[in-house]
């Protein structure tokens, strides 16, 4: 036995719950026990000790907590159903018992991991519908600011051009007028102006045709890439079938669950142990079942997920 110096002993002592009589402790719940106990030691002593008083007091708490859960957490059973089984665990032998325990303990987690899967699902299953939302107005959007670019260029470059044509336009009139005069040197220097202004015209009007190619060409490749990215997008509705189906296999594990579920209630009502074993081992096999089916559809939600990274990376890519 370790040996405590008196002061140290002293310490223990105070902490020490005290004893009381079996019955006493059977008739109280563990957790007015528990914080009826503590209440005592933290009213009229120190700052120091009440907050060592606290520090013990809420690890005695998680240990609580910790041990409650590990009881079939999970499992639905009312105030009769909870007595009847109590009444079952007491009544069967050392073996039968440790078997209903863990059997109880594993449809529990069981259930626990289902509901876990559930809220993983649910929580994924919005993030991608949040990010379909996003990846189909960025597949709108794709190369929209090269287009804007490639269209203003465009409209810069007739601009430009334009007192250039106007002029030329107004040479050509003159010359017909002059013509029409039968004034040769007024016809002769307007000529002269026009074929001056000829090839500059020719050049223009070759330089407005490419940047209109460009946009042109820019917009069916726009066009295809949009039809290639939305092609990618669709890889999901393979992927989103798939989910429906599991959603109903996930259904029917939920209704064989709950009838497993009943069947254990009403063995519990006859009292037999190893009938109960029977029911319970039944009820932990439709858990695994329901869990498993949950879990899938996690995976396939995952899967969706995976292809719309692909797709928001390749929209990055092209935006560059």
């Amino acid at each position: 036995m370790m040996y405590l110096r008196p002061e140290k002993k002293r310490l223990v002592e105070q902490f020490t719950l005290p004893r009381q009589p079996m019955e006493t402790w059977k008739r109280q719940s563990m957790w007015v026990q528990f914080f009826h106990f503590w209440l005592k030691l933290l009213v009229g002593h120190s700052v120091l000790r009440r907050l060592s008083v606290m520090f013990v007091a809420t690890y005695g708490i998680g240990m609580i907590c910790s041990a409650t859960t590990v009881h079939g957490e999970g499992i639905e059973l009312n105030v009769t159903a909870q007595k009847a089984w109590n009444t079952v665990v007491n009544k069967a032998d050392a073996q039968t018992e440790r078997s209903l325990l863990q059997t109880y303990e594993s449809a529990g987690k069981w259930i626990s991991q289902k509901e876990m899967w559930e809220q993983k699902i649910k929580q994924l299953h919005t993030a991608n519908a949040t990010e379909l939302v996003q990846l189909r107005k960025a597949i709108s959007n794709t190369v929209a600011a090269k287009l804007a670019a490639l269209q203003k260029s465009v409209e810069l470059t007739q601009a430009r051009y334009e007192p250039l044509f106007k002029l030329y336009s107004s040479l050509n009139k003159q010359l017909s007028a002059s013509k029409a005069l039968q004034s040769k040197e007024w016809s002769s220097a307007i000529r002269t102006q026009a074929d001056t202004l000829k090839p500059l015209v020719q050049m223009a009007r070759e330089d407005i045709r490419a940047k209109k190619l460009s946009l042109a060409e820019a917009r069916k490749r726009k066009n295809k890439e949009v039809k290639r990215l939305r092609a990618m997008l669709n890889g999901t509705n393979a992927v989103k079938k798939q989910i429906q189906t599991a959603k109903k296999q996930v259904s029917l594990s939920r209704e064989r669950y709950s009838d497993a579920l009943r069947n254990f209630k009403q063995t519990l009502k006859k009292g037999e142990p190893s009938r109960v074993l029977s029911s319970l081992n039944s009820l932990v096999s439709s858990a695994e079942r329901w869990t498993v089916a949950s879990q899938h559809i996690h995976t396939l939600e995952q899967k969706v997920s995976t292809i719309y990274v692909t797709v928001s990376q390749e929209i990055h890519n092209r935006s560059k």
